[in-house]
């Protein structure tokens, strides 16, 4: 059973996916806790888009990570990676990226 770490960037295909969910194949951050995602089936992941839209709970990513572009916090998904067995991990983004997403992902969920 592969546990992917709260922070790893991973390359994942988003389908099947309806209307304005993301979709294809293209980098995810994982954002539920590593101790959430070994005791569960399911990783909680924030896709990356390359588009700069100004949306405020799209995070830019920070230079030298191993993916550029924007976190999207409104789009969360929570997948069965080991079930879909197509993660491909890219690496980790930098702890301040890392926070400000989690900050915005609490604006989203209300806390």
């Amino acid at each position: 059973m592969s546990v992917y770490q709260q922070g790893d960037i991973l390359f994942i295909d988003f389908n099947p996916s309806k209307g304005h969910e993301p979709a294809e194949r293209h980098p995810a951050l994982v954002v539920s806790s590593t101790r959430v995602n070994y005791l569960t089936n399911l990783t909680l992941l924030a896709p990356i888009t390359s588009s700069d839209n100004h949306f405020p709970l799209h995070i830019r990513i920070a230079p030298g990570n191993r993916a550029h572009g924007f976190v999207q916090c409104e789009a969360l998904r929570a997948l069965d990676l080991e079930g879909r067995g197509d993660a491909e991990r890219l690496g980790a983004i930098d702890d301040d990226t890392l926070s400000a997403v989690l900050e915005a992902i609490g604006v989203v969920v209300g806390i």
